[in-house]
């Protein structure tokens, strides 16, 4: 008999399962660590980005043919190369993508680019209306823009590129114009002795400090590149909408316009909502019938678990997004009411 049994003293073999199943758990714990950074690393990887393909919601009609309805949501901007989850189309990456897989589907007859966005950046627009524009000459696919609630400024810009443009009579477009948000401290600099020393090698390089007032030849200079923009915003709109260029002048000075005041001075073709918009893809593309499809993201696993492990944005950072207060010091085509 076991003498350790006897006495009532564990024997060692049963005072090894804790050690090894603590032991376990912690080779677990590890895994899972060092699967989370392997994503991570995975995510921040250049060129390891795939092109991202969407899912189709069925939205009305029947038949072989499809039309497939894009939309552009949201403040347009340049993908944050931080995103871990799907590229918003309301950038040029996801837009090219979205494009890519109606070009590439054959069944695709037409495209119903449906913006709902105050604009965003010039860059970003511009690079958006240039990948419209291809889609146009490689494709004898239609391109209609259906606006929602606001097309406005780099919205409307991006619209100017399609074959027709579609608003509701309460759509708020125009916006027609650029500007370069700069913050300005001086007075809190002067009343509380705080400066920002800048060692720079050239008399303009450090132009647009906000903690000076800028100066008239700043000014001009910053002005100059504003007009270069509008310049660029006004031509798009000559060529895409067939407009004289002194009317468009006329129609550019930055105010918004309602869709029924749109339609009456050529901003846009007709009224009506998506379903209006369907029926000119559809007219265009030469189908009797079709069925209509939207273009929609859904994570995988992969995105879930990298969107998990990225930081929250500081509570700070939120509220000055939301109060426009984080905007760069860079050109943009953007509604934004104030500026």
């Amino acid at each position: 008999m076991d003498r350790s049994s006897e006495s009532g003293t564990p024997s060692p073999r049963r005072r090894r399962w804790p050690w090894i199943v603590g032991g376990l758990a912690a080779l677990g714990f590890l895994g899972l660590a060092a699967l989370g950074i392997a994503l991570v690393l995975l995510a921040s990887t250049p060129g390891t980005t795939t092109p991202t393909t969407y899912d189709e919601e069925y939205v009305s009609g029947s038949g072989a043919d499809k039309i497939a309805v894009i939309p552009v949501e949201g403040t347009i901007a340049s993908a944050d190369s931080s995103l871990s989850g799907p590229v918003p189309i309301a950038t040029p990456e996801g837009l090219r993508d979205a494009l890519r897989q109606a070009r590439e589907d054959e069944s695709v007859r037409a495209v119903v680019l449906a913006v709902n966005s105050p604009g965003g950046g010039v860059t970003a627009s511009d690079l958006m209306h240039d990948a419209l524009q291809d889609f146009r000459r490689t494709t004898d696919k239609p391109v209609v823009v259906s606006m929602g609630d606001v097309a406005a400024s780099g919205g409307y810009y991006i619209s100017t590129a399609a074959d027709r443009i579609v608003a509701n009579e309460t759509t708020l477009t125009g916006s027609i114009g650029v500007f370069i948000p700069l913050l300005n401290f001086s007075e809190a600099s002067e009343r509380y002795g705080v400066k920002q020393i800048y060692i720079k090698s050239g008399r303009f390089k450090a132009m647009g400090n906000p903690w000076n007032e800028l100066t008239e030849d700043e000014r001009r200079i910053f002005q100059s590149i504003v007009d270069q923009y509008y310049d660029e915003f006004v031509e798009v709109i000559v060529e895409g909408r067939d407009l004289p260029e002194k009317r468009v002048r006329e129609l550019a000075d930055g105010r918004v316009y309602s869709g029924i005041q749109a339609e009456r001075l050529g901003l846009v073709d007709r009224l009506g909502n998506l379903d209006t918009a369907v029926r000119v893809a559809r007219d265009l593309a030469g189908i009797d019938e079709a069925r209509v499809v939207r273009y929609v993201q859904s994570p995988s696993l992969l995105e879930t678990m990298l969107a998990r492990l990225e930081p929250q944005e500081p509570e700070s950072l939120q509220l000055l997004r939301a109060a426009n207060l984080d905007l760069e010091a860079k050109p943009y085509y953007l509604y934004l009411p104030g500026a």
